[in-house]
């Protein structure tokens, strides 16, 4: 029996799909409300559960560990509205969908920006 590989998704991957399927106006506003998620309000969660453990022993590990994740997050949201923002403007100019090519470097990008970004 042969094996069987699963393609890896990403959140990023994801957006850029979701992204170019939509119209310019849909991703304006998809690309938005993830950016406002993913860089305002999981980090703010995020922070609010660090803050309830301060008395933790272990805090200065939870501190290293959420910081992490909370810099994941914020880089994460800077990628999804900048994919948002070019597909609003790209949906907005011409009307077909992106092809599988434009989908790949348009998510290449928007994480190797996202990264300066952040």
């Amino acid at each position: 029996m042969g094996r069987r590989y699963r393609k890896r998704t990403s959140i990023v991957s994801d957006t850029v799909v979701i992204g170019s399927r939509l119209p310019w106006w849909g991703a304006l506003i998809f690309g938005s409300l993830s950016f406002v998620l993913f860089y305002f309000i999981i980090p703010s969660w995020l922070e609010a559960k660090l803050a309830t453990e301060s008395q933790n022993m272990f805090y200065p590990l939870l501190e290293a560990f959420f910081g992490r994740r909370i810099h994941w997050f914020k880089w994460t949201g800077i990628a999804c509205g900048l994919i948002g923002l070019f597909f609003c403007i790209r949906n907005y100019f011409f009307n077909n969908s992106a092809e599988y090519s434009e989908r790949t470097i348009v998510g290449f990008f928007a994480r190797m920006f996202g990264r300066d970004l952040s």
